[in-house]
């Protein structure tokens, strides 16, 4: 059995200053280092606490009485597979295909361990890639001193920040921008959205309905952290991806998320025909998979949204996310401001 190789589609990713090692092995499947002892507070307290009774409760406001979900992120998506609650159910068709972990042996000769994941890029020629970690704050219990401290320049004010981009124009193919999490902390508000700007290829005739897959997915994330009151995600990311080279016109073999190959006219681009999938209830079915239009509506164009990063999941204690919705929602704000679509 060969190596796995680096992972040459990577964006983000890092720890502790360094750049993590994401592979990809002969499969296609990506294998991201594991952050062992993620969650110095879990198994301090009770597993699955009770939610609150009472609004006039004095931890109400404070995150430091939250107890973590599992102790790293493995043990997370262990967690989604198992479940049968029409939460984790939603949830598991908004973040990338898990198939377990696998221990790597790196340079050292230590055993590393890795989730196994499905590569979001599968097929892509020219990925486009975002990386967009969510939140104004990213502290969770055990970390206190992230619980002031402000790593981006934006997070505090947008709620979310770029932590790597990268955007492939779209008629020729030269690379337009990369940005790495080094410089991606230095961003101020005005640049972060100029990087967006770039991301969403403005020149092609395409952009339009690529924003408007990319807010028919953001809303299917929005509408989940609206109705769950499970979680709290601290350090969590959305990561967007598309293949610049299918903005253009012709016939043209694609793939979609899960890898299958597929054949289709690209006319003009996506083209989202009216047909924003509406958010189910908690209670019915789940929501449309955001990870291809392909699949959602036969489109030509592949556009993924996922939430990844799950390292620091913990019990929301009966209430909703804000510190990830407010960052949720702007971001959709400025995804939405050319294409205006309604809930």
């Amino acid at each position: 059995m060969s190596d796995p190789t680096p992972y040459r589609h990577q964006v983000g990713g890092w720890h502790k200053g360094i750049q993590s090692c994401v592979l990809k092995d002969k499969e296609g499947l990506i294998l991201k280092p594991l952050k062992l002892n993620a969650n110095p507070t879990y198994g301090q307290k009770d597993s699955n606490p009770m939610p609150r009774s009472s609004t006039s409760d004095s931890r109400k406001d404070s995150d430091e009485e939250l107890n973590p979900v599992c102790k790293d992120e493995l043990e997370f998506y262990q967690h989604l597979q198992t479940s049968s609650s029409q939460e984790d159910v939603m949830l598991k068709s908004l973040v990338p295909r898990f198939f377990g972990s696998r221990e790597v042996v790196v340079e050292d000769g230590t055993a590393v361990p890795h989730l196994v994941l499905g590569d979001l890029a599968a097929g892509f020629q020219l990925p486009c890639v975002v990386d967009i970690k969510m939140g104004r704050t990213f502290y969770y219990p055990g970390k206190e001193q992230y619980k002031n401290k402000v790593k981006y320049a934006t997070q505090r004010e947008l709620g979310f920040c770029l932590t790597g981009l990268r955007v492939f124009h779209h008629k020729n193919g030269h690379l337009i921008t990369e940005l790495r999490p080094d410089a991606c902390k230095r961003l101020t508000v005005t640049q972060v959205f100029e990087g967006l700007e770039m991301f969403c290829q403005s020149d092609s005739s395409s952009s339009i309905d690529l924003q408007k897959a990319v807010v028919t997915q953001l809303l299917c994330i929005h509408d989940w952290f609206l109705k769950q009151r499970t979680y709290k995600i601290r350090c969590g990311s959305i990561l967007i991806l598309y293949d610049a080279n299918q903005l253009g016109n012709g016939q043209q073999t694609l793939q979609t998320a899960t890898g299958d190959p597929l054949t289709a006219v690209v006319n003009g681009g996506l083209g989202v025909c009216g047909c924003t999938p509406k958010p189910q209830p908690m209670t019915g079915d789940p929501l449309p998979a955001a990870n291809s239009d392909l699949e959602m509506c036969g489109h030509t164009l592949t556009v993924t949204v996922k939430m990844i990063d799950f390292a620091h999941v913990l019990y929301s204690d009966g209430e909703r996310d804000e510190n990830y919705i407010f960052g949720l929602e702007n971001l959709i704000k400025f995804f939405n401001k050319r294409v205006n679509i309604k809930r």
